[in-house]
C-alpha cells in the first residue's frame, strides 16, 4: 500500500518504483486518503493478537512500515492479523523470512 505522507508524495508512486516489488503474487495500491492506514492503526489499537510495531504512527496513521498477511487472509470489515509487521521499511528487510514460512505452508 502506498500512500502520502512526506511533500515528495503528490501522487502514486511510477512504474521504476513498483517494480521493486516484481513478484507477481504481490498487489500494489495506492490509498491517497489513508483509508487502508487508519484502519490498520485501528486494528493495531484494538487487538492485543495483531502485530504491535514500535514506530511509524502519525496522527493516526500508520505508515513506513512491511505487513505481510497470509495467502488465506480476508480482510471482511475488519483486517485480519498480520504474519508480520514492522518498521520503519528499512529496518524490516526480515520480513523475506515471514514470506518464506507463509509460502512453505
Amino acid at each position: 500500500m502506498w500512500e502520502p505522507i512526506l511533500p515528495t508524495d503528490y501522487s502514486s508512486p511510477g512504474t521504476a518504483v513498483l517494480a521493486r516489488l516484481s513478484d507477481p503474487r504481490v498487489e500494489q495500491y495506492w490509498d491517497k486518503n489513508h483509508l487502508f492506514a487508519e484502519q490498520l492503526g485501528r486494528t493495531i489499537e484494538s487487538d492485543a493478537g495483531q502485530p504491535q510495531p514500535k514506530c511509524c504512527s502519525r496522527k493516526g496513521v500508520q505508515w513506513d512500515e512491511v505487513a505481510v498477511y497470509g495467502r488465506d487472509a480476508r480482510w471482511n470489515g475488519q483486517l485480519p492479523r498480520a504474519a508480520f509487521l514492522k518498521g520503519p521499511v528499512v529496518h524490516s528487510l526480515d520480513f523475506s523470512k515471514a514470506v518464506s514460512d507463509l509460502l512453505s505452508k
